[in-house]
């Protein structure tokens, strides 16, 4: 269980680092993603203090399950949610998001 929750891990954080230099504008790009991935570093500070005293009460099977639940809805909120950007240039996938006269770039 440990061995395909690390496998899983490493995969996912991967693709979410590619991922997330697709979906932010240029413009807010590095502050976007510096921002995302300091809120994950948080939480993966404040895991032990969650999972241990499951770990404790409940033992590993239940924990491990706990973080695998979480891991899919993650997943599911992502896949469900995200902006499609297969094919499409970064123009294309942030054209609605922001307004030209917010950002300094004429046009």
């Amino acid at each position: 269980m440990v061995v395909l929750y690390t496998l899983v891990s490493n995969v996912f954080s991967n693709a979410f680092h590619i991922y997330q230099a697709e979906i932010f504008p240029t413009s807010v790009r590095a502050t976007a993603t510096g921002i995302a991935y300091s809120f994950s570093r948080f939480m993966r500070g404040l895991m032990p203090f969650l999972l241990l005293p499951i770990l404790k009460q409940y033992g590993s099977t239940v924990m491990f399950t706990v973080v695998a639940i979480a891991m899919g809805l993650i997943m599911l909120d992502i896949g469900l949610l995200r902006p499609r950007t297969t094919g499409r240039s970064l123009e294309e996938i942030n054209e609605n998001r922001f307004h030209p006269s917010d950002s300094n770039i004429s046009m």
